[in-house]
């Protein structure tokens, strides 16, 4: 366990490493924890529960900072990231529930593929050879895991594919969020403006839960929220570049808890299919790193 202090004393980014090192495992535990709430309840129920729970692990947060801290002038894009975390909760817990966690989880790595482009087409950029290349490998990458035509193309993997578009959206949201907003703000108002979303459809399929059950809800929120808050830090304090390869660890934790908790045994395609979108993300957020550091030079030099 490293102290505050000495944390704080580390170069920024290892401490950004750090973040999205505890973000990769809560990520990879959140997965256990909604694979196996999901034999007893709905998905529609687990969304809600992670916006409410998720909201109200906030909320002395907001008290001690003040409802002030919310004004924002970027409401319009708050609500389209709401709508489309929502959608993409529902069709990831959805394939956490039916997929081996080690292919949904390899699948998930394509979402900073799609970040990059969505951002690039955001911000009117061309879509260079980079760019179309770190797609082309992820898309690639996926083939050989899902292999249609091979293998049964389930609804849970199209809810997994179009998972990674939403999800690849919301990051590029998040990312322009926070150039004007908090961090705490940016996260706040993801599981708050979730949670009217949810309640209809999370009602409606209300189960009551035992005792035993809330332990596990507790953990499956908790993790929810802090593999979000820890990525979003991460993210603040250093490039996508320098922090996401330990982000990737969460692969062989999936794979490794899959088959310790669920008897999930990895298939062969999951190495070069993983290896393909894992080298596709990486390449993307590199060029991308390459390209901001040229402007930067450049606009220096005039």
């Amino acid at each position: 366990m490293i102290a505050p202090s000495a944390y704080l004393a580390l170069p920024v980014k290892t401490r950004a490493v750090i973040l999205m090192t505890l973000s990769a495992i809560a990520y990879a535990l959140t997965f256990v924890t909604v694979r196996a709430l999901s034999e007893m309840f709905s998905v529609y129920m687990l969304v809600m529960l992670r916006a409410a729970i998720g909201t109200a692990i906030l909320i002395p947060w907001l008290y001690r900072s003040g409802v002030g801290v919310l004004r924002t002038t970027q409401a319009r894009l708050y609500g389209f990231r709401a709508v489309i975390v929502y959608t993409g909760n529902l069709c990831w817990f959805y394939a956490l529930a039916t997929m081996p966690l080690a292919d949904a989880t390899a699948l998930s790595f394509l979402m900073p593929v799609f970040t990059v482009i969505i951002l690039a087409v955001w911000m009117r950029e061309r879509l260079n050879g980079s760019r179309i290349t770190a797609l082309m490998l992820g898309l690639a990458g996926a083939f050989v895991i899902i292999r249609p035509g091979f293998a049964e193309v389930g609804i849970a993997t199209v809810g997994m594919l179009y998972t990674t578009v939403a999800y690849g959206a919301a990051t590029a949201v998040t990312r322009v969020l926070t150039f004007k907003d908090d961090p705490n703000v940016v996260v706040f108002y993801m599981f708050a403006l979730n949670l009217p979303l949810a309640l209809g459809p999370g009602l409606y399929h209300w189960m009551p839960p035992q005792f035993s059950d809330w332990l596990l809800i507790g953990a499956f929120a908790v993790l929810s929220l802090y593999s979000q808050i820890f990525m979003t830090r991460a993210l603040a304090l250093a490039d996508a570049v320098v922090v996401m390869p330990t982000f990737y660890i969460q692969l062989p934790l999936a794979a490794l808890l899959g088959l310790l908790l669920f008897s999930q045994v990895p298939e062969i395609w999951l190495i070069p299919g993983a290896a393909l979108i894992i080298g596709g993300s990486y390449y993307s957020l590199w060029s991308e790193a390459r390209r901001r550091l040229a402007k930067m030079n450049r606009d220096e030099m005039t």
